[in-house]
């Protein structure tokens, strides 16, 4: 999906994803990149969207909790994510993103419908089986965490437009 709406965390919990990336690296694994987020939306294109994406910014800083990893199978290979528990207030926030910014939106990932979507932070991608279960060796504890920003990213032109919550 080349745009998506994500919610951005706060800088100790971006760093602690940003160090899971650095020994996924060491260890082979192709890890993410860019900047840690949780998808809420993603679609083929996303326009008109935000001044609604400036309303739900106001209900941030939302606590998050990051859990223990999941394997999201693709095309066989995987995509390794940290969980995100799905808390009322995320919950209410994705239904508000969806339910205001879905018109926006063209092409619509399934996956990111509220009662299809499952909250997470990618941690790698592409990962075969076998490489799963060593990535599955490092700590994964735990972050307790805050999304404080909403973003659109625009993957056409790699470029991204934030919105921070109250506390930003």
């Amino acid at each position: 999906m080349a745009h998506s709406i994500e919610l951005l965390l706060d800088d100790a919990a971006d760093e602690l994803i940003r160090q899971r990336w650095r020994s996924l690296t060491a260890l082979g694994s192709k890890s993410a990149v860019g900047r840690p987020h949780c998808t809420l939306v993603a679609g083929d294109r996303i326009s008109g969207v935000d001044a609604h994406l400036a309303t739900v910014a106001q209900r941030l800083p939302i606590p998050l909790l990051i859990g223990p990893p999941v394997a999201l199978p693709a095309d066989g290979v995987f995509t390794l994510a940290a969980s995100v528990v799905p808390s009322t207030e995320l919950l209410s926030i994705h239904a508000t993103v969806h339910r205001l910014c879905a018109d926006g939106v063209d092409g619509l990932a399934d996956h990111t419908r509220p009662g299809m979507w499952t909250p997470h932070v990618t941690l790698a991608r592409r990962l075969t089986a076998s490489e799963v279960g060593t990535a599955l060796a490092l700590d994964c504890g735990p972050i307790r965490a805050r999304a404080t920003a909403i973003r659109r990213w625009d993957g056409d032109t790699t470029s991204e437009t934030v919105v921070a919550g109250r506390a930003c």
